[in-house]
C-alpha cells in the first residue's frame, strides 16, 4: 500500500488552512472564512484554485512557500486517527506500506522523527501537485511491485486519478482534505471512512 501523506497519515488539515489563510494577502486570493470551510472540501483542486481568486502561475510558488511554512509546524502535527494502529497492523501482517507525496522529505522526515512508532518500507516525497503519476510509474519499477498487487491510498482526486492512471487500485479516504461526496463521485475503487478498513483491503 503506498499512502499519501498530508490528510491521509499526516493530521495536516488545519494547520494547512491557517497557512493558506496566512499567505492569502501575499498572493493575491480571499482567505477562506471558517463558515466555508467544509463547502470548499467538496470542490476539486482546480475548482478551489479558482474559487479563491488565485492565479495559476502563482500555484507552484504558493505550494513552495506552505511546505516552508508547515516546516515550522510538523514536530507538532499528529497523525490523523486510527492510522498508527492501522499501519502496525498491516506491517504485521506483510503489507509493505510507503508514502508518495508532494510534500518535501524534510516535513516528512520532521513528522516521521516525532512518531516512532510510524514506520514505512520507501518514501518518494517532493512530486509536483499533478505528477504523481510518473512518480507512481517510478516506485512500481524501484520496489518491484506488482501493479495488480498495489493501492495507492489518499485523500484527494488527484490521488485516485494518478492510481488509475497506471492501473492500480484507488483508495479513497473521507478524514482528509476532500469531502466524501466528492471523493465518491470519482469512483474510487474503495471508499473508506476509518484506517481501520484498510485491513480488510488486504
Amino acid at each position: 500500500m503506498i499512502f499519501d501523506f498530508d490528510g491521509t497519515i499526516a493530521d495536516t488539515f488545519h494547520s494547512a488552512v491557517a497557512v493558506l489563510n496566512q499567505l492569502a494577502d501575499e498572493f493575491g486570493y480571499r482567505a477562506a472564512g471558517p463558515e466555508e470551510i467544509a463547502e470548499l472540501t467538496s470542490l476539486g483542486l482546480r475548482e478551489l484554485i479558482d474559487r479563491v481568486g488565485l492565479s495559476w502561475h502563482r500555484v507552484p510558488a504558493l505550494a513552495v512557500r506552505v511546505r516552508q511554512e508547515m516546516s515550522r509546524k510538523m514536530h507538532l502535527i499528529a497523525p490523523c486517527p486510527g492510522v498508527v494502529d492501522a499501519l502496525t497492523a498491516l506491517r504485521a501482517r506483510g503489507v509493505r506500506v510507503g508514502i508518495l507525496t508532494s510534500n518535501n522529505r524534510d516535513n516528512v522526515d520532521k513528522f516521521l522523527g516525532t512518531q516512532p512508532e510510524l514506520r514505512f518500507d520507501f518514501i518518494s516525497a517532493g512530486s509536483g501537485l499533478f505528477s504523481k503519476e510518473r512518480r507512481l510509474k517510478r516506485l512500481l519499477a524501484t520496489q518491484r511491485l506488482a501493479r495488480e498487487e498495489t493501492c495507492y491510498v489518499g485523500d484527494e482526486v488527484r490521488d485516485i486519478e494518478a492510481a488509475r492512471a497506471v492501473g492500480m487500485r484507488a483508495v479513497a479516504v473521507t478524514w482528509g482534505f476532500s469531502s466524501a461526496q466528492l471523493l465518491a463521485a470519482s469512483s474510487p475503487d474503495h471508499l473508506i471512512a476509518d484506517p481501520s478498513e484498510l485491513f480488510a483491503l488486504v
